[in-house]
C-alpha cells in the first residue's frame, strides 16, 4: 500500500505547507515569520515547496517540538511529502527524518511514536533504516524496553527488510546488551545467525557471545535454538568459535557430571569467555534432569536416580524437578510417597541417532503391546455380537436397498 493510500490531510497541499512552515518558523525563533513562510511557499512547484519545508524541519527543529504537538506536526510533514511526491519522495525523506529525530528528539516516547508512524509508511530497506533510528532513540532516551519486544519477531522482520537488515539487528543487539536485556539480546543473535546477513568475522563474534549467554542466563534453556543453526555448526566445524565452540559442544552433549569435569579442566578458558561457573552449573543440572526424564518417558524414575545424576541430596530433587517444569523443560507428575517422577514430556537438547533408536524401540514395544491386545478385543467383540443375537431371539432382519 502506497503512502497516498494511507495518509489523508484536510485542505490542499499548499495550505498544509504554509501552516507547517509557520509552525517551524515559530519553533526555530525566526525573526520574520511571514518572510520565513514566504521563502518556503514561494517555491516554483509543490514538490519544491515540500522539499523546502522538509529541509526546514531538520537540524533538530521539529524534533524538539513539545511532546503534545510533535506527533501531529510530523504526521503533517509526512502527508505533505507523500502527497507532493508519492512513495519515492517519502522513502527518500525517511532516512533524513529518522536520523534527525534519533539525534535530537528530547521526548523518547513521542519520538518513538513518530518513528513508528514513519515505519508503517515505508517498506523494505527503508524500514530497516527507520528501525535503526528507533533503536538509537530508545538507547539515547533510556527507553530500550519499548523496542525490546521486536527481538522475538526479528526473523520475520528481516525477511521484509532485505538489505540493511543485518545492520539494524546489530544495532538492536548493542542496545539490548547495554540495557542488560540478555534474553532479548540472545534472540537477536539467533535471528542474525539464522539469516546469514553478516560476514564470518561478525558471525563468529555473535555466535561466541550467544554461547556465553546460553550458559549464563537462567531463562535460556533451548540449546538447539543456537546449536541447530547451520551457520553456527559450520563455524564450529572450522574452529572459528574457539573455546566458545567447545563450551557449546559441552552444553549440547554433556550431563552434569561431564560438565563438572569439563569446567574444572577449562576453568581459565571459561573465565576468559565470561561464563559464570555457578550459573552454568545450575543450567546443566536442569538440562540433566530433562535428559533423565527424556530417557524414561512414561516410566517412573526414582528420586534417587535424579539425585545421583545431578549430584544433590535426594530431599532436594523435588525442588529441581519443579524448576525444570517451570523452565518448560519437562512435564510430569511426582509421587511424594513413592519418591518417583513420572515424566510425560521432555525437551531434548538435540535429537540424534541414539534418540531415534530409542524411539524405534519404544514404537516396537507399543506395537507388541497392541498386538497382544488384539485377541482380547476380538473376543470382546464376538461376545458382544453373541449377546446381541441372544437378546434379539437370534433372529436376523435384512433390509434391502
Amino acid at each position: 500500500m502506497g503512502a497516498k493510500d494511507v495518509i489523508f490531510i484536510d485542505g490542499d497541499v499548499s495550505g498544509q505547507i504554509s501552516e507547517l512552515a509557520r509552525y517551524i518558523g515559530e519553533l526555530s525563533g525566526a525573526s520574520d515569520i511571514e518572510g520565513f513562510v514566504a521563502g518556503i511557499t514561494g517555491s516554483e512547484s509543490a514538490e519544491a515547496a515540500a522539499e523546502a519545508v522538509l529541509q526546514a524541519s531538520l537540524g533538530g527543529t521539529l524534533a524538539r517540538a513539545p511532546e503534545a504537538q510533535m506527533e501531529a506536526a510530523y504526521s503533517q510533514l509526512f502527508a505533505i511529502v507523500a502527497s507532493s511526491g508519492g512513495d519515492a519522495s517519502l522513502s527518500g525523506a525517511a532516512a533524513a527524518v529518522a536520523d534527525d529525530v534519533a539525534a535530537h528528539a528530547e521526548s523518547g516516547v513521542a519520538a518513538l511514536r513518530v518513528l513508528n508512524s514513519l515505519y508503517e509508511l515505508v517498506d523494505g530497506a527503508t524500514q530497516a533504516r527507520v528501525f535503526e533510528a528507533m533503536v538509537a532513540t530508545a538507547s539515547r532516551t533510556d527507553h530500550v524496553a519499548l523496542v525490546a519486544p521486536a527481538a522475538a519477531r526479528l526473523t520475520a522482520l528481516m525477511g521484509a527488510w532485505g538489505s540493511g537488515a543485518g545492520r539494524a539487528v546489530l544495532a538492536l543487539r548493542r542496545a539490548l546488551d547495554a540495557a542488560q536485556l540478555s534474553a532479548e539480546a540472545f534472540a537477536s543473535e539467533v535471528a542474525l545467525l539464522g539469516s546469514g546477513d553478516c560476514d564470518d568475522a561478525t558471525a563468529a563474534e555473535v555466535a561466541a557471545s550467544a554461547v556465553v549467554r546460553l550458559a549464563n542466563v537462567p531463562a535460556l534453556v533451548d540449546v538447539d535454538a543456537l546449536a541447530g543453526l547451520p551457520r553456527v555448526q559450520e563455524l564450529s566445524r572450522r574452529g572459528a568459535l574457539g573455546d566458545a565452540g567447545r563450551v557449546l559442544d559441552a552444553l549440547v552433549a554433556s550431563d552434569y557430571a561431564q560438565w563438572t569435569r569439563f569446567a574444572a579442566d577449562n576453568a581459565a578458558q571459561l573465565t576468559a569467555l565470561g561464563v559464570d561457573a555457578g550459573r552454568a552449573a545450575h543450567k546443566m543440572r536442569l538440562l540433566t534432569v530433562a535428559s533423565v526424564a527424556a530417557d524414561s518417558l512414561g516410566h517412573a524414575v526414582p528420586f534417587a536416580d535424579v539425585a545421583s545424576a545431578i549430584d544433590v541430596p535426594a530431599e532436594d530433587v523435588e525442588m529441581w524437578v519443579i524448576d525444570a517444569i517451570r523452565a518448560g523443560l519437562i512435564q510430569g507428575k511426582m509421587n511424594q510417597i513413592a519418591r518417583t517422577l513420572l515424566p510425560t514430556r521432555s525437551t531434548y537438547r538435540t535429537f540424534g541417532s541414539e534418540h531415534w533408536t530409542l524411539l524405534a524401540s519404544r514404537l516396537d514395544q507399543w506395537k507388541t503391546s497392541l498386538d497382544s491386545l488384539r485377541p482380547v478385543v476380538n473376543n470382546a467383540k464376538l461376545v458382544a455380537q453373541q449377546n446381541a443375537l441372544q437378546m434379539a431371539g437370534q433372529s436376523r432382519v435384512t433390509i434391502k436397498e
